[in-house]
């Protein structure tokens, strides 16, 4: 919403130069110079205006007003980056909790006693020992790393 402020004030003013007014000048009766928008009498010239410079010091604001929206959609990028690091952070520890509960629950299953797994015809097939011992160890490695 900021961004579209700034990026609307950058805009507009870098249109406003090229949006001009026609100033006339004219010696009144009275000897006084005048200006206006609109010419009073056939006496009056268009005067030229400078429209390169404004009041504030001509380009330098612009480039001060270009460094500021830059340093903002530096700082804008930044912070998206940050927010998404911290969300990716987040992520990966909510994925290591997972992790970690679905290890110690296979680890306490495998130390219970005797399991099994199912082969292709439905029928149970049990771990020996040393295949109980090593998934007992590789549960306990997941536990260490990620708990």
């Amino acid at each position: 919403m900021v961004a579209k402020a700034l990026l609307s004030t950058l805009l507009f003013i870098c249109i406003l130069p090229l949006a001009h007014a026609e100033i006339y000048r004219w010696v009144d009766k009275n000897g006084k110079i005048q200006f206006s928008d609109r010419p009073s009498n056939h006496q009056a010239e268009k005067v030229k205006v400078d429209t390169e410079r404004n009041s504030y010091g001509g380009g330098e604001v612009l480039e001060r007003q270009r460094d500021l929206l830059d340093d903002y959609q530096a700082n804008d990028a930044q912070q998206r980056r940050n927010k998404q690091q911290a969300a990716n952070k987040e992520v990966r520890e909510k994925r290591l909790q997972a992790q970690c509960i679905n290890a110690k629950d296979r680890l306490k299953n495998y130390q219970r006693g005797s399991l099994y797994r199912l082969d292709q015809n439905g029928e149970r097939i049990y771990y020996s020992e040393e295949e109980r011992a090593k998934a007992i160890g590789k549960y306990q490695q997941l536990i260490n790393e990620n708990c």
